[in-house]
């Protein structure tokens, strides 16, 4: 087996608990059985590919993927720390984390995955900037659709103005706009 292959197959061993990993806040607010940090980073994935779609040559769509894609890998090791509890305690101890858990799981493997994931938490490009919008975007579409379910006690999250940072993404308030009107909610300021 060449190096190649055998750092692959470690690597989607280091990965592969991230579809069984809950997303800790809406489990935290009574949602049963609610989504995985597999299925967010897919939905992500797919919002992403939509709106780069839907703004033909505004977005590099293959290092936007790239990002959605790569941004919650160190939750394989760290698991998924809720927002709130990230913030008030742990924020840049979480992130130097991530970021070392980031660099040792790619370690071996081509590419770079870590300036991904740094470009994700760092927003200092356009693409990092349109899937830290997305992200939110894609959280709060959840939750809309956990409460059409009737699942969870998830008040919480609409009255969280951070849960609709646009990150200065053109379209990206309209989306949180809909949301919320399809919601029956005002969008917090």
């Amino acid at each position: 087996m060449d190096d190649f292959t055998a750092r692959v197959i470690e690597f989607f061993q280091i990965i592969h608990p991230l579809d069984r990993i809950p997303r800790a806040g809406y489990v935290m607010r009574g949602v049963t059985e609610p989504e995985s940090v597999s299925a967010h980073s897919h939905f992500l994935a797919v919002l992403t590919l939509l709106y780069c779609e839907a703004r033909p040559g505004e977005y590099d769509l293959g290092r936007a993927l790239a990002i959605a894609v790569v941004h919650d890998l160190p939750e394989a090791r760290l698991m998924d720390i809720p927002m709130p509890y990230a913030d008030a305690y742990m924020k840049e101890a979480k992130q130097r984390a991530e970021s070392a858990l980031m660099a040792d799981m790619a370690a071996g493997l081509p590419g770079n995955l870590p300036s991904l994931h740094t470009e994700f938490e760092q927003s200092a490009t356009p693409e990092g900037r349109l899937v830290r919008a997305l992200d939110k975007a894609q959280m709060m579409l959840k939750v809309l659709n956990y409460e059409r379910e009737h699942r969870g006690c998830l008040d919480e999250f609409w009255g969280n103005p951070r849960n609709f940072e646009d990150y200065g993404v053109a379209g990206a308030g309209a989306l949180f706009d809909a949301i919320c009107e399809r919601a029956g909610r005002a969008r917090p300021r």
